[in-house]
């Protein structure tokens, strides 16, 4: 009679689970995703120039207070900000995806929570602040490419939130610890 593998035995780290490899894969075309989201986004914005990206965020009464001067600023701060917010994206990818790849607690906690918070602000701009009958071009593109981020995300999730994956990333923390 062959005895099963107790499911903190040390030998059982050798080959990961499913969900474990999957956990790990699938944040870099997330990564990958979310960089093309943001480059497309910067320039469906940039295409549209000041005045107009303003006139479709503002409302009518502070939109025509402001000053060519003004929307000028803004549009340059709004795209350095986007800029900014895409480059610390990025890096936060970078560190959960390496901290996964060491098998490391912490990174998936991270990932959780940051993926959390995107599915949050995906909700509501996908379901309330996007208007499905005026989109074109590049606009459109990028809701797409979000839908599809918000459905790789899900997926992760539930990867990660694997009775197999916390298993496997618990018995590495006792190791590493």
């Amino acid at each position: 009679m062959t005895q099963a593998t107790p499911p903190n035995d040390p030998s059982s780290l050798d080959v990961a689970p499913r969900s474990v490899q999957l956990t790990k894969s699938l944040v870099w075309p997330l990564l990958g995703l979310h960089a093309l989201s943001a480059v497309i986004s910067i320039i469906a914005m940039r295409s549209q120039g000041a005045t107009e990206y303003f006139r479709n965020y503002l409302p009518p009464g502070e939109f025509e207070a402001l000053t060519p001067d003004m929307l000028g600023t803004m549009f340059t701060a709004a795209t350095v900000s986007f800029i900014i917010f895409a480059a610390i994206n990025a890096a936060l990818f970078l560190v959960v995806g390496l901290g996964l790849r060491a098998n490391r607690s912490w990174a998936r906690f991270l990932g959780l929570v940051l993926a959390v918070l995107f599915l949050i602000s995906a909700a509501y701009t996908l379901l309330f602040a996007t208007s499905y009958g005026e989109l074109s071009g590049l606009v459109f593109v990028e809701t797409i490419i979000s839908w599809v981020i918000v459905l790789i995300t899900v997926w992760w999730v539930v990867q990660a939130l694997d009775k197999d994956t916390a298993r496997w990333f618990a018995m590495h923390r006792e190791l590493q610890g």
